[in-house]
């Protein structure tokens, strides 16, 4: 579902090529990401690893989610810190909200990295992580992607 999503955007967009999704990673390397990181992964995370590591663009692969978690420190956020999983780009993180040991699936979050507020994932985007990857690019590209659904 998610590979399939992210390949519609990669072949049939004009900079589709700078796309690059990675093999999926192990169900052993997402255990021990959760165990490195003390948090348990959101099922629509833990498929889309399972599918693809990352897209080299938007998506960070496993090893990117431990690296940018384990470098923000928690002292930087108000309440719990998110389970950053993918970049704008220009420096901000979406991640999940964190609760109780675990990230909510059905809680995705913006955090601006200039202002370092974090601000929650608004319309479509706060409902999955297959939402949010197809208005990220469907913002980035300037246009929309109808014939994929999940």
């Amino acid at each position: 579902m998610y590979l399939e999503l992210v390949n519609s955007y990669r072949t049939t967009r004009k900079y589709g090529e700078d796309i690059k999704p990675r093999p999926p990673a192990s169900e052993a390397q997402i255990t021990e990401a959760e165990a490195r990181l003390g948090t348990r992964f959101p099922k629509e995370l833990r498929a889309m690893l399972l599918e693809m590591d990352g897209d080299c663009n938007f998506l960070l692969s496993l090893e990117e989610i431990i690296e940018y978690n384990e470098a923000m420190s928690s002292e930087r956020f108000a309440g719990a810190k998110p389970l950053f999983v993918a970049t704008d780009g220009a420096g901000g993180l979406y991640g999940y909200a964190v609760k109780d040991g675990g990230a909510e699936s059905s809680k995705l979050v913006f955090w601006n990295h200039e202002t370092g507020e974090i601000f929650d994932c608004e319309g479509a985007a706060a409902d999955s992580l297959y939402e949010l990857i197809k208005q990220f690019y469907d913002v980035s590209f300037g246009e929309f992607l109808d014939v994929v659904k999940p």
